[in-house]
C-alpha cells in the first residue's frame, strides 16, 4: 500500500471571531447554521450537515489566523500528537468552492473540486479559553480533505486543556 499524496496546499491568513468558524461547501438558503452552531456549542465542539461544518475554537478571536487547506488523494497519516484540537467530519463541496467564514464578515473562498470529502480539522497555539489577550494570539488551523465514499462520524478527536487547569 502506498502512502497518501498531498495534491494541493493553500495557506492564507483569515479572521476568526466569536470563537467559531464554518467551512461551507454547499451554500443554500435551506442551510441552518444556527442549529449547527448550537449543536457544536452543546456537543463536542463540532457539528456538520450537507451544507457545512462548524468548529468551536478555544480562542474568542484571531484577526490574522494562519489557515492551511490541504487536498489529499487518500486519508493522510494521523499526526494528532502535533495538534491541540482535532476534529473529523464529512464535507460536501459543490460548484468547486469551499468557503471559510466566521462572524463579522470574515470570508475566504478556496478552490476545491466538487465532491464528498472527509475532513480533519486541527488547531494549535492556544493560550486561553475565550479572550486570548490579543487580536492576534498566534493560534493556527489546518484542514485536510480527502475523497470519502462513506460517512465519517462528526467527532472531536482531541481537546486542548489550558495548562493552568
Amino acid at each position: 500500500m502506498s502512502a497518501p499524496i498531498s495534491r494541493r496546499v493553500e495557506e492564507r491568513a483569515v479572521r476568526l471571531d466569536y470563537g467559531q468558524f464554518c467551512l461551507c461547501g454547499n451554500p443554500s438558503p435551506d442551510a441552518d447554521y444556527m442549529t449547527l452552531l448550537e449543536q457544536a456549542i452543546n456537543g463536542s465542539g463540532v457539528a456538520a450537515d450537507d451544507h457545512g461544518v462548524i468548529v468551536i475554537s478555544p480562542h474568542q478571536n484571531n484577526f490574522e489566523m494562519p489557515f492551511r487547506l490541504e487536498l489529499w488523494d487518500d486519508r493522510p497519516l494521523d499526526d494528532h500528537e502535533d495538534w491541540e484540537e482535532v476534529f473529523e467530519a464529512n464535507l460536501l463541496v459543490v460548484d468547486d468552492v469551499l468557503r471559510y467564514f466566521s462572524p463579522t464578515d470574515a470570508v475566504a473562498d478556496f478552490e476545491v473540486p466538487s465532491g464528498r470529502y472527509a475532513a480533519r480539522i486541527s488547531g494549535q497555539g492556544f493560550v486561553n479559553r475565550g479572550w486570548p489577550g490579543s487580536i492576534t494570539p498566534g493560534d493556527r488551523w489546518r484542514v485536510q480533505l480527502w475523497p470519502s465514499a462513506g460517512d465519517i462520524p462528526v467527532r472531536r478527536i482531541k481537546e486542548w486543556h489550558h495548562p493552568a487547569t
